[in-house]
């Protein structure tokens, strides 16, 4: 952890409130799951099959998706959009919206794809459900958005 603080210090303002938004994103739902993965999981090769179904999801959301949803003030977006989910060399998801008008990285939690972004100088953070017919859909705040969230519903093109 004081390894994270110190490498958190070293970065420009608006890459450290998106970085410890995503660790924060990371730790709400990370508690949940890792409780309820050690409960289900009591032997290592039941933990390894559960490691390998994570992998396997994150190749699973590569690809390009279109975007619709609401604003935080709860206004529909005037058109839909594309977002491009790539492997970055980190191994985390690189999320790119509308040709790099917003990038974003990802991490999957258990159902959970985490995503932080900077957009217009912003930071905003989405929980966004993987459903099983390979859509996401959740919600999004920004720092400055006082307790509002928007909505996105992403499907696959």
């Amino acid at each position: 952890m004081k390894t994270l603080i110190t490498a958190l210090v070293g970065l420009r303002k608006n890459s450290r409130v998106a970085a410890a938004a995503l660790v924060a994103a990371g730790l709400l739902v990370g508690c949940g799951v890792s409780n309820t993965m050690m409960a289900r999981a009591t032997t290592s090769d039941e933990i390894a099959r559960e490691h390998i179904a994570f992998d396997g999801t994150k190749a699973s959301l590569i690809g390009t998706y279109q975007v619709t949803g609401t604003d935080t003030e709860g206004k529909p977006y005037a058109a839909p959009g594309i977002v491009d989910i790539s492997l970055a060399p980190s191994g985390a998801l690189e999320l790119d919206w509308d040709n790099g008008n917003q990038v974003g990285v990802g991490q999957i939690v258990g159902n959970t794809l985490a995503v932080s972004l900077l957009t217009k100088g912003r930071t905003a953070i989405l929980m966004m459900t993987i459903n099983q017919d390979g859509s996401l859909t959740g919600t999004w705040s920004r720092r400055t958005d006082r307790g509002y969230r928007g909505t996105e519903t992403w499907k696959r093109t």
